[in-house]
């Protein structure tokens, strides 16, 4: 959308700012396979025929210099041609200089054989995909050799990724791959409640791919239900603390970052799931499920890695996450997703000492606006500010039901 990622649209820099010095915004997506680039044209954005410009890249760069992340940027390797693949990763790796975290070569590449209006031949298989990738990557690499490369990018296959992590060498540098909980038609609130029974094992999958490539992983397309979430659902504060909780799994099982869907979906349309929303006058605002995206990003500041603790949920729909450095505890995580039950929890022998607490709630699991965190929302301007702190001294801690709480040590070096 006109600008939209611009550093003068200050609600949406200070919005992502909120979330981390450091980022990555993914550009493109399922539009990359309907998309040009024209360097001296006019910008057009429209799900079906988005035509990007030089004008568009600078602005890009502009904006990533000022909130401090960098992209991921897509190329049409649906129904592109290397030729015009290969002017527009010029212009993207130039401009966007080392604010460019990699390029993807299309999206969703094990589905091209597939649909009404299929993008290959069926059927594609991975073979013929990895030879498409070879010829691409040539072709690129001789003309930009510093390149970094995402991929296979798949809707959900593990198997492809596996083989890429086995057979694709120094061919890329960043593994990735989508998820959803599961499509909108089909969605329910129960599917954000309780544990998606197929993830554990994708996850471990990708993690030992990862591991035994030394490639790392991202889940870098994701959010609740496809097709632009479930109303009444996804931007709930259910839907919240769902996302708090799968991106504390997520890095729980390696996940090197992750992209959750925000903005106007490929249907044309801001999805109910957006962390961002925009109101269609180019003003941008937190949806529900930002504040989801809030937690997770002040339960992992400053933490370089996640630590096993047992946490007793005693049946109750209860999870938990620690987050520390150098072995020792900074930050718990505690997401009851439990209907009727409150949680009452030893923590004192985690030895964390004073903490500060920070509450995710709101009047009802089904609210769709009123959800603070830590005492307080998003304002009109992107910002957000902790309100009348909570401190925690005892060995005691409530979690209500339908509720998240971000703990963080006030003395994190205390043994």
């Amino acid at each position: 959308m006109p600008g939209l990622l611009s550093a003068q649209n200050k609600d949406y820099v200070q919005l992502i700012k909120n979330l981390g010095a450091k980022g990555v915004l993914r550009i493109g997506g399922i539009v990359a396979d309907f998309s040009r680039y024209d360097p001296d044209g006019r910008s057009v954005a429209e799900p079906k025929n988005t035509i990007i410009t030089r004008s568009n890249l600078e602005q890009l760069s502009v904006f990533l210099k000022k909130t401090g992340w960098s992209a991921i940027w897509s190329l049409n390797f649906g129904r592109g041609s290397i030729a015009d693949a290969l002017v527009e990763a010029t212009d993207v790796a130039r401009i966007l200089g080392p604010c460019l975290d990699a390029v993807e070569l299309g999206n969703e590449v094990e589905n091209y054989g597939n649909g009404t209006t299929p993008l290959r031949s069926a059927p594609y298989t991975y073979e013929t995909y990895r030879a498409e990738y070879e010829m691409w990557h040539r072709a690129i690499t001789k003309a930009i050799p510093a390149l970094r490369f995402a991929a296979p990018d798949t809707a959900g296959s593990v198997e492809w990724v596996e083989r890429m992590a086995k057979d694709a060498a120094d061919r890329v540098q960043l593994l990735t791959t989508h998820y959803y909980r599961g499509g909108q038609k089909q969605g329910s609130s129960d599917q954000l409640t309780y544990p998606d029974p197929g993830l554990t094992l994708k996850l471990a999958r990708l993690a030992r791919a990862s591991q035994a490539s030394g490639i790392p992983w991202r889940m870098c397309e994701t959010n609740s239900f496809f097709g632009g979430g479930l109303p009444g659902v996804s931007n709930t504060l259910l839907g919240a603390l769902w996302t708090l909780d799968y991106m504390m799994l997520l890095a729980q099982s390696g996940c090197a970052g992750v992209n959750l869907e925000t903005g106007v979906n490929q249907l044309g349309f801001v999805s109910s799931y957006s962390p961002i929303q925009d109101n269609g006058s180019g003003i941008n605002s937190a949806g529900v499920p930002y504040y989801g995206m809030l937690a997770f990003a002040t339960a992992v500041s400053g933490c370089a890695e996640m630590l096993a603790v047992d946490f007793d949920s005693r049946g109750i729909n209860l999870t938990g996450y620690a987050c520390g450095a150098g072995r020792r505890i900074q930050s718990i995580v505690l997401v009851n997703r439990d209907k009727t039950q409150d949680a009452s929890l030893s923590i004192g022998e985690l030895g964390m000492g004073e903490m500060i607490a920070y509450r995710l709630l709101s009047d009802s699991p089904n609210s769709e606006e009123g959800v603070t965190f830590g005492n307080s929302s998003i304002d009109p301007e992107g910002k957000w500010a902790p309100q009348k702190p909570e401190y925690i001294r005892d060995a005691r801690l409530r979690v209500p039901r339908m509720s998240a709480i971000v703990l963080r040590s006030m003395h994190p070096h205390l043994d």
